[in-house]
């Protein structure tokens, strides 16, 4: 039963993203399937690439000064740090909605299978993912000590713990992220404002493994140079990565047991915990406190605002498809309140002296395409077909046009997408140094163009790419192929717009005037995809 379970689990994880509607269509959902599921494929590669490239190049960086100054189990230690982290920032997002807010949750509780077998099943899927992000980080960090020819100073036997310790590593993320998933789930049970309280853990979590990241790399000479010294301060506040860098580097039995105690003992306790809890968090509605009734006016409204604003309520009611799907939005926030609290952060990135940006590139061009990259990364639009699961009868019963119920789907991504930007563009233009008129209307109209253009990309794709056989509400946002293709997409659209001013356009035309007809491009697009949503795609959407 066990087994049958983890097979459910993972087929959910890894399912396809693409998901034929009605059992007539069969041949042409099966010619589409396979289309879909090459090019997420393609997309997951490249960006596991990307990252295993780059996590190389720093390693690569690490190796030969670290060893060289006799602190090589530092090395070991600071991958199976970063292992931890990027384990944990992954795995705590997939706990909460896996574990706690499983769709199929009261049906598996009602039928014979035991509580602990259902844990168990979940428990193995997540891990699963959790070696999956090791990957990442493990392959890179074993490939430069092979290149780099240290592989030939570890011991055999430190070979042989480094691996053992690689499959040990993901426990430990996931009992850190399962006892993070475990106290949201505990206090939201008890809490009327739980998604508020879900969102600002999960956005304090991820700043803070950013911003480690970000002074890792900035510091990155100091950490060479200073490698002795940080490597005691790690020695003394982190055990368990001192263990397992001993253990590594040197052959040490004593170290690998120590360390295989700090990945074990807790995985184990917080089974035994989730264990004792399961049924009755994911049961729901114990101890949430009771709403009372009082009477209010009766607000009327058209059909289209109030179709916006149930857009809106179930983007805020989410916020896992929040953090996955507007960390551009996030991060233009944070750049709206550093112009306003600290502007000199930004200001000095411009000055001649202290910033490179501004020897090719003026603030105001800068401050565009800055805020229109921030806009690529934003794909609220393109799950919210998705979203609607099983309960897509609910919208098409209600006496609305389909072609409204689109609209506000885009609208949705505009609002919550384009109203920050166009805040930051104003903030940029009170705080740098602007140069003309040109520049003024380009950081307005580049990034809201970027926002509009992607707002009718999100709902075409997922017209085209519909999935409704999800399990959790993050399988559309994380695994859909219209997000992927829109996440993508968008980072390869801004790619070739760079490339063709630098490989051609540039000899003929000013950068200003080539960025004011990239946005009227990018409008008349959107123009265009915004009549195809409100007839053929209004049709499509009524035979879904």
């Amino acid at each position: 039963m066990i087994f049958s379970l983890i097979k459910i689990n993972l087929r959910a994880l890894f399912a396809g993203a693409y998901k034929g509607g009605r059992k007539g269509k069969k041949r042409s959902s099966a010619k589409k399937k396979p289309v879909a599921v090459i090019l997420i494929g393609l997309l997951v590669v490249y960006a596991a690439g990307a990252i295993m490239l780059s996590v190389g190049f720093t390693f690569y960086g690490f190796c030969e000064p670290l060893f060289e100054a006799g602190v090589g189990w530092f090395y070991f230690a600071l991958a199976g740090i970063l292992i931890f982290a990027l384990g944990f920032i992954g795995g705590v997002f997939m706990v909460q909605n896996q574990i706690f807010a499983a769709r199929d949750n009261e049906l598996l509780l009602s039928m014979p299978i035991k509580p602990s077998a259902i844990l168990a099943g979940r428990l193995s899927a997540l891990l699963i993912m959790e070696y999956a992000y090791e990957a990442i980080i493990f392959i890179p960090v074993f490939a430069v000590l092979v290149i780099n020819g240290y592989i030939s100073r570890i011991p055999a036997l430190g070979v042989i713990f480094f691996l053992l310790e690689g499959a040990l590593l993901p426990l430990i993320a996931l009992a850190l992220g399962c006892f993070v998933g475990w106290a949201v789930a505990l206090l939201s049970s008890r809490m009327r404002k739980k998604n508020a309280a879900t969102l600002v853990l999960s956005i304090a979590f991820l700043a803070a493994y950013f911003w480690l990241y970000m002074r890792m790399m900035t510091n990155i000479n100091a950490l060479v140079e200073n490698g002795a010294e940080i490597a005691e301060a790690v020695r003394r506040a982190v055990f368990p990565a001192y263990h397992l860098g001993v253990a590594a580097a040197e052959g040490s039995g004593l170290s690998f047991l120590i360390f295989a105690v700090c990945a074990v003992a807790p995985f184990a306790l917080m089974c035994a915990l989730l264990s004792r809890s399961f049924v009755r968090l994911t049961a729901g509605g114990r101890g949430v406190k009771k709403v009372e009734y009082r009477e209010k006016p009766l607000r009327v409204s058209g059909a289209r605002s109030a179709l916006l604003r149930r857009e809106l309520k179930h983007y805020w009611s989410s916020p896992m498809y929040i953090m996955n799907s507007s960390l551009g939005t996030i991060a233009t926030v944070v750049l709206i309140v550093l112009l306003i609290v600290r502007p000199g952060m930004i200001t000095g990135l411009f000055d001649p002296v202290n910033g490179s940006l501004s020897s090719f590139m003026d603030p105001g061009i800068a401050a565009a395409f800055i805020l229109a990259a921030l806009s690529v990364m934003n794909f609220v639009s393109a799950p919210t077909i998705s979203l609607e699961g099983g309960k897509l009868w609910i919208v098409k019963s209600l006496p609305v046009p389909a072609r409204d119920i689109l609209t506000s789907k885009a609208l949705l991504h505009i609002v919550v997408c384009g109203v920050p930007s166009l805040v930051a563009g104003v903030a940029c233009i009170a705080r740098l140094p602007m140069r003309g008129a040109v520049q003024v209307a380009l950081t307005l109209a580049l990034p809201a163009s970027v926002t509009l253009l992607f707002a009718m990309i999100g709902v075409t794709l997922n017209l085209a790419f519909p999935r409704f056989d999800w399990i959790n509400a993050i399988q559309p946002v994380k695994q859909g192929a219209s997000a992927m293709l829109s996440m993508f997409g968008g980072m390869a659209l801004l790619i070739v717009l760079a490339l063709a001013y630098i490989l051609g356009l540039g000899a003929v035309l000013a950068l200003e005037t080539y960025l004011l007809l990239c946005a009227a491009a990018m409008i008349a697009a959107s123009a265009a995809l915004y009549a195809y949503l409100i007839t053929a795609g209004a049709r499509k959407f009524e035979s879904l």
